[in-house]
């Protein structure tokens, strides 16, 4: 009899415990509540976060080559814009692949920088810009006057012409003549636009005669 007591006691007791132990479950939150601001302290403003965001420094080749170079890059009225119209004769019929197309073929001067946009035609499995230069201090050749070459997709001339540092699609480090060889990504549907760019980065020395001969090749 006394030991049936007992095994009733420690039942109730276990009972009890249990549910004490439910009840408290029930009354402390599983997740913390949010820690409110300290007195000081205010929430960042849409002006603050849009700072914040402006501040994040572009990194990559042409970031860190322009950010060890003397001088800003060119703002948009320094940068001029060369032509150049083929004639008949230079036209290439047929299909896009294995064919070429000029795209400068020409003498003009550099002072600050010279682009010559150009495009790569839908379909181009494998296109290249093959080309070279000569650049000097005077236009009929005299002294080397190097220069530096750039090929840019539209978003990366619109950050080289506004001063913000980004990627090339291709850099030819300053030379007095080189020979030309990118390799550009295929297109598929859709034809992609690119810029030739001719740099002087030495703007002491006035400007420089450079006589150009690029095409492209699919």
């Amino acid at each position: 009899m006394r030991s049936l007591f007992g095994l009733s006691v420690v039942a109730f007791v276990f009972i009890m415990g249990g549910l004490y132990t439910y009840r408290r479950m029930q009354q402390v939150p599983l997740i913390a509540p949010p820690v409110p601001l300290k007195s000081h302290e205010t929430a960042p403003s849409y002006a603050e976060a849009k700072q914040a965001a402006q501040a994040v420094k572009m990194v990559g080749p042409l970031a860190d080559y322009m950010a060890n170079r003397e001088g800003p890059t060119p703002a948009a009225k320094e940068v001029e814009t060369v032509t150049w119209i083929p004639t008949a004769s230079d036209h290439v019929g047929g299909s896009v692949v294995g064919s070429t197309v000029p795209i400068l073929r020409k003498s003009f001067t550099v002072r600050s920088a010279v682009q010559v946009a150009f495009e790569v035609p839908a379909h181009a499995a494998s296109p290249r810009l093959r080309g070279t230069f000569q650049s000097s201090a005077t236009p009929g050749g005299g002294a080397d006057a190097p220069v530096e070459v750039l090929v840019l997709t539209d978003q990366q001339y619109s950050d080289f012409v506004s001063k913000h540092a980004g990627n090339a699609t291709f850099i030819a480090e300053d030379s007095p003549a080189a020979h030309i060889n990118a390799r550009l990504p295929p297109t598929i549907n859709q034809p992609a636009h690119y810029h030739l760019i001719f740099r002087n980065n030495s703007r002491q020395d006035g400007k420089k005669f450079v006589k150009a001969d690029f095409r492209m090749e699919f």
